[in-house]
């Protein structure tokens, strides 16, 4: 092997461990996220150094002429790779469109007064701008070398899930979503969204894959999903059902075949009213009340205390209600009992724990005095310790806590304009502040560096009900992008995500589209672009999918 063929060898290698670390360390860490990165940096410089030009240099003249002009030599060198990785760049239009973003996120400086935050936004938004000017501009992948990197992307999940899955059994959590440590549960939940689409497209559409391995795929794809739903990751279910009632309107439609394309429709509207039903039940459930006599509520506990009955008050748990056969006095002496900490405190969730205690009383059909308090478990004893206010959200393979939740908070809000507590209802909050801002800036906007100031005036403006640990932004990326650079900004950030897939045809292409759709839908409800592992999820996989491979995987 030549040393020329050599270099190129290690250049190549240090590429693709680049893509790799990115892929593996993605749902793990964002300093290691960095380390590949950089990787795929130096190696996108090292492939365009004129090697011929550097062997000339060290290996004529004299040492000494090598030793003092050998550095500066160098870095003449990178300078000039980096000026050909650009050249190439700008011949790429779709790549161009799509860094594009970054520059409006530089140009809103003009319009920034927080300087300091600016910079650091500007930082962590550094993979718009380099994800796809590297993707595109390096050699790209043939088929197999792009599915192996999806394997390992798969198999990464399956160890990040069930470290997760370990902490959700030993209940090693405060709030569910904790359980996620290293990445957004929802930022996770997308990528598991795209893992079960990948697997499902090596089942039903690799002819060539054995049926070993399809197999094997089908026990992952089922892992996935039930991780989903022990999980209750909500915007990864409701992503991959949409996504997944999109992919087969398309095909409905594409397909010649009127049994194929009949069997499709038939599909869509049996999940379409399986879930509406589903829905319902549950609903009925949560509002289905347990008959009550206020003429025959008992006055006295067991042991002869008499019960505070709050009638008017209907809130209910599980059908019970809250605020009758509560007798404090009992309540508090079977607490110390039970708990180390005390009941005039705050329970992990920041919530008055006695509250959190009598509803989960409530929620199991137990009076609120010192029997019902003894004949919690302590597993029960736990839950309510962590905040948990029905034992409904202690199932571990269902949602319908997640939906009790959010009718709990809906009816909370809707009574006392306190949205806190219910990330629901806080995501109304958050958008009621959002419109205001934009009513107030919608042309030029905030500017880049003074979301949270302006937020944090709404806020105040509003008068809102918000603890403030919990006055965060949007929670919708589209709006975000409206606050900080106004009507134009909307526009060309729509144009820089449609343009570039359009002109390279990728919305014939199976995993661009599952991964488009995916992440479109996941901005309704998240700041996706915000952190920056957001960031490096939706810049990356747009450009590995779009621009990093020779062929497509047609529809």
């Amino acid at each position: 092997m030549t040393f020329e063929r050599g270099y190129q060898l290690f250049v190549r290698t240090a590429y693709i461990a680049g893509i790799g670390i990115i892929l593996i360390f993605l749902p793990f860490s964002k300093y290691i996220l960095s380390i590949g990165i950089w990787t795929v940096t130096g190696a996108w410089i090292l492939e365009r150094i004129v090697l011929p030009r550097l062997l000339r240099f060290f290996c004529q003249g004299s040492l000494a002429r090598r030793i003092v002009l050998g550095f500066p030599y160098v870095l003449m060198l990178m300078g000039e790779s980096i000026v050909r990785g650009f050249r190439d760049f700008f011949k790429n239009k779709p790549a161009m469109v799509l860094a594009s973003l970054y520059l409006v996120h530089v140009l809103g400086l003009i319009f920034t007064s927080d300087f300091g935050y600016a910079l650091k936004d500007l930082r962590t938004k550094i993979p718009m701008m380099v994800l796809p000017i590297y993707l595109s501009t390096s050699k790209p992948f043939g088929k197999g070398d792009f599915y192996r990197f999806l394997v390992v992307f798969i198999l990464n999940l399956v160890v990040v899930t069930l470290a997760n899955s370990w902490k959700l059994l030993n209940f090693e959590y405060i709030d569910i979503r904790d359980i996620s440590a290293h990445v957004s549960h929802i930022i996770l939940g997308l990528m598991i969204s795209i893992a079960l689409f990948s697997l499902g497209y090596f089942i039903f559409r690799r002819k060539w894959i054995s049926w070993g391995w399809k197999v094997g795929a089908g026990l992952l794809f089922c892992w996935f999903l039930i991780y989903l739903v022990i999980s209750r990751s909500f915007t990864g279910l409701s992503v991959s059902l949409i996504t997944l009632l999109f992919l087969l309107l398309i095909y409905a439609f594409r397909n010649r075949n009127i049994w194929l394309r009949t069997g499709c429709i038939i599909l869509i509207l049996c999940v379409l009213t399986g879930g509406f039903y589903y829905l319902r039940s549950i609903i009925r459930d949560y509002y289905n009340k347990e008959p009550i006599d206020i003429s025959r509520l008992d006055s006295l506990s067991a042991r002869g205390n008499r019960y505070t009955h709050i009638t008017e008050n209907g809130q209910t748990e599980n059908g019970h209600y809250v605020w009758t056969y509560i007798q404090w006095d009992e309540l508090r002496d079977g607490w110390k009992q039970r708990s180390a900490i005390p009941l005039d405190s705050l329970d992990l969730k920041n919530q008055q724990i006695r509250y959190t205690l009598i509803r989960y009383l409530a929620s199991k059909g137990l009076r609120k005095d010192l029997e019902g308090v003894l004949q919690l478990s302590e597993k029960d004893i736990e839950a309510v310790e962590k905040g948990i206010t029905n034992v409904v959200n202690l199932q571990k393979f269902s949602i319908r806590g997640r939906i009790y939740e959010f009718l709990m908070g809906y009816e909370t809000y809707m009574g006392t304009g306190d949205p806190t507590g219910s990330s629901v209802m806080q995501r109304f909050e958050f958008w009621k502040a959002s419109w205001g801002i934009i009513r107030d800036s919608w042309l030029i906007g905030a500017g880049t560096g003074d979301m949270n100031t302006v937020f944090d005036l709404q806020y105040e403006k509003m008068n809102t009900k918000l603890d403030p640990d919990q006055r965060w932004r949007s929670h919708n990326q589209y709006l975000s992008i409206l606050i900080g650079f106004g009507i134009f900004g909307l526009a060309w950030f729509l144009i820089s995500l449609i343009y570039p897939a359009w002109a390279q045809r990728g919305f014939r292409d199976y995993f661009f589209l599952v991964f488009f759709v995916i992440a479109m839908l996941s901005m309704l409800t998240g700041d996706t672009m915000e952190s920056q592992a957001g960031v490096t999820f939706f810049y990356f996989f747009y450009s590995f999918f779009l621009f990093a491979r020779r062929e497509q995987d047609q529809l």
